[in-house]
Parts: C-alpha cells; sequence; structure tokens
C-alpha cells in the first residue's frame, strides 16, 4: 500500500489509484452498520445506505477495489526489486526488513486496538463485530502478518480488511523466490498469474493475490516494451482509450447490468442447468475479467500516461501515502462507532445519512493523515535506520 519509494522512483497516478482503492473499500464495508447490535437486521438493504444510486457500483461491487491492490504491488515490485533480487543485490534479510519496516507497525497496532475493542463488544452483545474467528490461533498467526495462510483459511479474523495484506506478505515471498530462480519479463508472470486461477476454489483470497500480483508484474514488463518503442505515444493514447472504454462498460453493468441479463438469458436458453450454472459462477467470472483486463489496462494506462503522456496526478499521490492507514484504520472506526452508537442507543438508520458519511470520511482521512506522517514514517525511518 501506500509506500516510499527507495531511490526517489514514484508513479504519483499508480499512487493515485491505490489511495482511491483503499477509500472505495469504506463503500463496501458501509453495510457493517446494519449490524451494529451484534446481529444483522432484519430486512437490510445496501439501497438504504447514503448516496447509493451516485455509488451503487461500490456499494455492490467496492470488494472488487482490493483487486487493484495486488497488481499495484506486482507492477511496482517488479520494477523496484526484481533486477536487484536477480542480481543479488539485494538479499532476503533486507528485501523482508524493507517490507517489516513498513507494513508491521500499523498493522500490529490496529490488530491490539481491534482486539480491544472485540473484547467490549462481545461483553456487550455476546457477540463479536462482523468478524468472528477471534481465536488465540488466528491472534497468533495475525501476529505473523500470516493469518490468512498459516494454515490457509478464508475465515476473516479482528481487522478482517487485513487479510489482503496477509497475503501480500505471502506474495512478497513467492516473488522473492521466483526473482532468484530469474523470473523476469511478460510471459513467465503471465504464466503465473494464470496458474493462480487453479487455487480460486482452495483458497480465493490467496488466488486474488497471485492472479492479480502476477498479472501486475507482466504490465510492468509491457510497460518497459511500449517505453522503449519510437511510436510509444500513439501506443499509450490507444492503450488509455482502452481504459476509458472499459470503465465506461464496467460502470455501465454495474449500474444496469445489461452483459449480466444477456449472459443470464443465453446461458438459459441453452438449457436450465447452463443457467444455474451462470447465476452461480457469474460473480467469479466478475473477478476474472476485472482481475485480468480492467485492472491491468488501468494500471498500464495510467502509468504510459504519466511517463509516456506527461499527465500529473502529483497533488493526489498523498492519497497513495495515507492508503495502508485508511485501509487498515476503517475497521477499527467502524467498531468504536458500533460501540457508541450501542451506547447512545442509536440504530443503523443514523448511518444511512449521508452526514455521517461524509463525516466518516473526513475523520479517517485525518487519521490517515496523522498515522502516516507520525507514526508509520518515524517508525519505518527508526527500523531500517537499525539495519543501515
Amino acid at each position: 500500500m501506500g509506500r516510499f519509494y527507495e531511490g526517489g522512483k514514484r508513479l504519483h497516478a499508480l499512487d493515485t489509484l491505490r489511495g482511491i482503492a483503499a477509500l472505495s473499500i469504506v463503500f463496501w464495508h458501509w453495510q457493517h452498520f446494519f449490524a451494529i447490535s451484534g446481529n444483522w437486521q432484519d430486512g437490510w438493504s445496501r439501497a438504504q445506505e447514503p448516496f447509493y444510486p451516485v455509488f451503487k457500483p461500490l456499494y455492490e461491487q467496492g470488494w472488487a477495489a482490493v483487486d487493484l491492490f495486488f497488481p499495484l504491488s506486482g507492477f511496482i515490485f517488479f520494477w523496484l526489486y526484481g533486477e536487484a533480487i536477480r542480481e543479488r543485490r539485494i538479499g532476503a534479510a533486507s528485501f523482508a526488513w524493507l517490507r517489516f519496516s513498513r507494513l508491521y507497525p500499523l498493522h500490529l497496532l490496529t490488530l491490539l486496538i481491534v482486539a480491544a475493542l472485540q473484547f467490549f463488544f462481545w461483553r456487550a452483545t455476546e457477540n463479536f463485530f462482523i468478524y468472528d474467528a477471534n481465536d488465540v490461533a488466528h491472534f497468533a498467526s495475525s501476529l505473523l502478518m500470516a493469518q490468512q495462510w498459516l494454515p490457509p483459511t478464508i475465515d476473516q479474523s479482528f481487522n478482517g480488511p487485513a487479510w489482503s495484506v496477509s497475503v501480500e506478505v505471502l506474495l512478497y515471498i513467492g516473488f522473492f523466490a521466483l526473482s532468484r530462480l530469474g523470473l523476469r519479463g511478460f510471459w513467465p508472470a503471465f504464466a503465473v498469474s494464470v496458474l493462480g486461477i487453479l487455487l480460486y476454489k482452495w483458497n480465493w483470497f490467496i488466488s486474488r493475490g497471485v492472479m492479480g500480483f502476477f498479472a501486475g508484474g507482466a504490465i510492468y514488463a509491457l510497460d518497459r516494451a511500449i517505453m522503449a518503442r519510437g511510436d510509444a505515444k500513439r501506443i499509450a493514447r490507444w492503450i488509455c482509450a482502452a481504459a476509458i472504454v472499459l470503465w465506461i462498460v464496467t460502470l455501465i453493468e454495474a449500474y444496469f447490468g445489461p452483459l449480466h441479463d444477456a449472459c443470464y438469458w443465453l446461458s438459459g436458453h441453452i438449457s436450465p442447468e447452463m443457467g444455474k450454472l451462470y447465476i452461480g459462477y457469474s460473480r467469479d467470472l466478475f473477478l476474472l475479467l476485472f482481475v485480468f483486463f480492467v485492472s491491468p489496462i488501468t494500471i498500464l494506462a495510467l502509468a504510459l500516461g504519466e511517463q509516456v503522456l506527461g499527465a500529473s496526478w502529483e497533488r493526489l499521490s498523498f492519497l497513495g501515502d495515507i492508503s495502508y492507514s485508511t485501509y487498515l484504520l476503517h475497521f477499527p472506526l467502524q467498531l468504536a462507532l458500533a460501540l457508541l452508537a450501542m451506547h447512545f442507543a442509536l440504530t443503523p438508520a443514523f448511518f444511512e445519512n449521508w452526514v455521517a458519511l461524509v463525516v466518516f470520511y473526513a475523520v479517517l482521512i485525518g487519521l490517515g493523515l496523522l498515522s502516516f506522517r507520525f507514526f508509520e514514517r518515524p517508525l519505518q525511518r527508526m527500523l531500517r535506520r537499525t539495519r543501515s
């Protein structure tokens, strides 16, 4: 997530996209406020959420914003570390310490905060808030940032959204090993990405990480190849146009669902069994299309737009700086508000008001800025100095 790029390397457009993705997750998780009593409110509907007609795609499909994180990380890691790892200019210990110093302090802090708040929520309701796997084993694996893969599980625990951070840690291990073995170029990275599909029914969290991260690595290789061409500007314009078209199609589909309806009609006319199969796997199909088309082409368009066409995203890149903090802090903030809601006898209707959403975002972004400036960055620098 938001990070310092060693050696001054940075693409502000990708930082901005990461920040927007992190903030988009809040819309998907706004539904949590329908469970502030410890149980989900009967008859709740996403259509009751604030600004629903405007932000319907985020309320309905906002979970897919996480699938922008993984290819963004893949692009950046193949860029910053791939060659250095292959040439043994950076060792496993140094690489691990760079990642530990960036990710672990805030992960640990939010884990402890959520553990404490969940204790008070359980005392008040005899239920946990949203994520139920809050036992000693999950806490221990969370301390290692391995809660989603040691052992492999799809249960989210404590600070539930941190599942993606846990998967990223696993991806770092695989990335380092494959890079040391010489992995480079578009086709090898793309092949690993496609192999990630095979993991989908076993653990869809890890599968999404593998697919996205190595798709990002493949896109980085494609970016380098395009940058070396004499007609890079022309290609960049076409890719930017393709990304815009893809997002227009995505938004039309999210609002009105014409492709979904057409596929359902077609599969149903083939056979009733085919219609049932399509409905059962339509979400998986959406995810695959998003991971292998929308996300990578968006990232490539933004990267080339900044490098080749001169598009400037610097003023918004602070969103990337605070993306890690806003992502990890939004659930603890929701949990704290759920406890306050119980104390003041507030109902879910309170959070259906647009003012609640705006204030939540203002507080979250403010906390993110404070965390980045006064907690994450100082600790990162301090920890890295211990190895310099």
